[in-house]
């Protein structure tokens, strides 16, 4: 009898500590959603890749969130550098830029490489400050400003997609190179 009694209040104390890294996790899932809620209010239309990039960007926020510890300390730096390349392209376009011909869309997708220079900047600055876990972190915070990204550079096609990650990895790189020198 006591054995299962003390079964019984061991699974419903592990399941009070799993709701509770979930509660926990909900705050950055939720500002994914408004993320993609955004974008999806200033594409003016729906796209199927916005849809599975914003549920990319709730799970990922969910489950570094629910994970903890260093992986959930990069969700919202992730998300704060994603705003500059999500909504570079959507000012450009909202300054009356219309990209029409060949080299006007070579700088339509320039605005996404900044975007992405500017986000690894700031992901970059965030890794130095760490004095541990420099690595995991740039990992975790880089997967999720470059999917929250993404959602604006989606507008450019997978080119814009591609110019956003090379500009993220051109500028937060070398901190990784840098540290294990």
């Amino acid at each position: 009898m006591v054995s299962s009694e003390l079964m019984r209040l061991q699974r419903r104390a592990r399941r009070a500590y799993e709701w509770g890294r979930f509660r926990a996790a909900l705050p950055g899932a939720l500002y994914a959603v408004g993320a993609t809620v955004m974008a999806a209010l200033l594409q003016h239309r729906v796209r199927p890749a916005l849809l599975v990039l914003g549920g990319l960007l709730v799970l990922l926020c969910l489950g570094l969130g629910w994970w903890g510890r260093q992986w959930d300390r990069a969700v919202a730096p992730g998300l704060l550098a994603g705003l500059f390349p999500l909504l570079l392209p959507f000012v450009v376009s909202g300054a009356g830029h219309v990209c029409y011909t060949g080299g006007c869309r070579a700088f339509c997708l320039m605005t996404c490489v900044g975007g992405g220079l500017a986000a690894g900047a700031i992901l970059a600055f965030a890794a130095l400050r760490r004095t541990e876990g420099q690595d995991r972190f740039l990992l975790a915070s880089g997967t999720v400003a470059t999917l929250c990204g993404s959602l604006g550079c989606v507008l450019y096609g997978l080119s814009g997609v591609l110019g956003l990650v090379a500009g993220l990895a051109l500028v937060s790189m070398p901190v990784l190179i840098l540290r294990r020198a």
